[in-house]
């Protein structure tokens, strides 16, 4: 018994306070009725603070095991497990409307959103793909069920188009980890690592079959990042959803895809070049397609749409020249893009739950009635598009400069992906200059919605601190790197 109890204080107690207060909240859902639905909320934003404090007594050096080295925890996934559970504090507080309206499935609500989370932090600590997949597949499963949330009249229809495309990616997956195991009868990282490590092996495996087995797999995350040529169901699946649960969409599955896409690409990308060219057009054809789509549309959850799989595809080309430089580089951005993003949510969540603001039309003369949350807005807009004196300029720069040092034969590509990039500062263009502006507008904003407001200050101010202090944040990224 005690050494059960030390393996989870060592290195699985975030995920199991997550898991006390997700029976507490199914509890809570049989003994109080709809009138106590706000209970649901501080049981959520409880269970996570207490979490992410738990962090502190985590052992990161040297690694921690748990489940017999199923679950690793060490300075890498640390990282990525605190940022998730920061996102998901301050999703919880930008729901407040949402669960309003659906006070009845409120507690249902958080038990589903704080068991993505959790699912989301073990995808990331996971040490095989067995582990891996269930974890997933459990993460994609939560956001089928918040999906469902939605009373939008196609809300239904675009949860079942997206459930059958994650079923597909899902067999494609299981179809790689297949002839995977097939090559090397294991499933671990550490052991399938070793066994490519070895050249005699190597020599009689045609490299073929190994890109083949690992784009079949990684197929599910680029999925799940709406990676070109999966993210047909982007779009539509952001406007038909309620905002917080796009905002969801945005931040929590991209950290952890991202956690897991570099534990994969480190074990793998050393054996195969192919693959290192297969991602990164992936990535330029996802970043020029998606720019182009961006400044074409009018709803603001389709651009916010278009922005993630522009950012995710950038994180990818970043990966794709797989060192602790770059990864270390892909760390900080998704950090700055973390930041930029919740509070870009932050603001759209206010003016929708004010007044009812989805298109950019709806928008016009914002600056003549609220300069200061304009303002915060046009900041956390500027650091999405990579600007100064932002986090996402410094971030960008950052990406950016580890790609170049990679070798001429990525340089093509990174000339694509900075035009490209261009392009998308004229899609959040759009959005300022609507609230800029210069016409007579009567919106009447709800003032006591102040949770929405006080995130997107924070976060706005956040994207300045980190600019000034990117130097310290990124030797944080650098020394979680170097651990992975």
């Amino acid at each position: 018994m005690s050494e059960v109890i030390e393996m989870i204080k060592n290195a699985y107690m975030p995920e199991f306070i997550l898991i006390i207060f997700i029976i507490v909240n199914i509890l809570a859902s049989l003994f109080f009725d709809t009138r106590f639905y706000k209970l649901s909320k501080w049981i959520s934003l409880l269970g996570i603070a207490a979490a992410i404090a738990s962090t502190i007594n985590l052992q990161i050096e040297p690694d921690a095991y748990a489940f017999e080295g199923a679950f690793l925890t060490n300075i890498y996934t640390v990282f990525f497990k605190i940022l998730i559970l920061i996102c998901g504090f301050f999703l919880v507080l930008l729901s407040r409307n949402m669960i309003r309206e659906k006070r009845d499935r409120a507690f249902e609500y958080f038990t589903v959103f704080l068991s993505g989370i959790l699912f989301a932090m073990c995808a990331i600590s996971a040490t095989d793909f067995v582990g891996l997949f269930v974890s997933l597949e459990a993460l994609g499963l939560s956001c089928y069920l918040l999906l469902s949330f939605t009373k939008s009249p196609n809300a239904k229809q675009l949860t079942f188009g997206y459930l059958v495309q994650g079923a597909v990616v899902s067999a494609l997956f299981l179809l790689g980890m297949s002839l995977i195991y097939g090559m090397c009868a294991q499933v671990n990282y550490d052991q399938i690592s070793l066994y490519f490590a070895n050249a005699n092996i190597m020599q009689t495996q045609p490299q073929i079959l190994l890109t083949f087995s690992m784009i079949l797999m990684i197929s599910t995350i680029l999925f799940k990042l709406g990676i070109a040529p999966f993210s047909s169901w982007l779009p539509d699946t952001f406007q038909g959803t309620s905002y917080p649960i796009g905002a969801y969409m945005s931040t929590v599955c991209v950290i952890s895809c991202f956690g897991v896409l570099a534990k994969l690409l480190m074990i793998f990308l050393n054996y195969t070049f192919t693959m290192r060219i297969v991602f990164a057009t992936l990535a330029v054809i996802t970043i020029l397609l998606s720019s182009l789509s961006s400044i074409r549309q009018e709803n603001i959850k389709r651009i916010m749409a278009y922005s993630m799989s522009v950012h995710s595809a950038i994180m990818l080309l970043g990966l794709c020249v797989f060192s602790v430089y770059s990864l270390s580089s892909v760390m900080f951005y998704l950090f700055s893009y973390v930041i930029a993003n919740i509070g870009a949510w932050a603001a759209i969540i206010f003016l929708y739950n004010s007044a009812k603001l989805q298109n950019l039309s709806d928008f016009k003369g914002l600056w003549y009635k609220r300069q200061y949350f304009v303002f915060a807005f046009t900041v956390v807009l500027i650091a999405l598009a990579g600007l100064a004196p932002t986090s996402g300029f410094v971030a960008k720069l950052y990406i950016f400069s580890a790609v170049a040092r990679s070798g001429f034969i990525f340089l093509p590509f990174l000339i694509i992906a900075m035009i490209a990039s261009v392009i998308t500062i004229y899609a959040y263009w759009r959005i300022i200059r609507c609230m800029f502006r210069r016409i007579e507008t009567d919106i009447v904003f709800d003032e006591r919605v102040i949770s929405s407001k006080f995130i997107l200050y924070a976060c706005s101010l956040a994207t300045v601190i980190v600019c000034i202090l990117a130097d310290k944040i990124i030797q944080i990224c650098q020394f979680s790197a170097y651990s992975m």
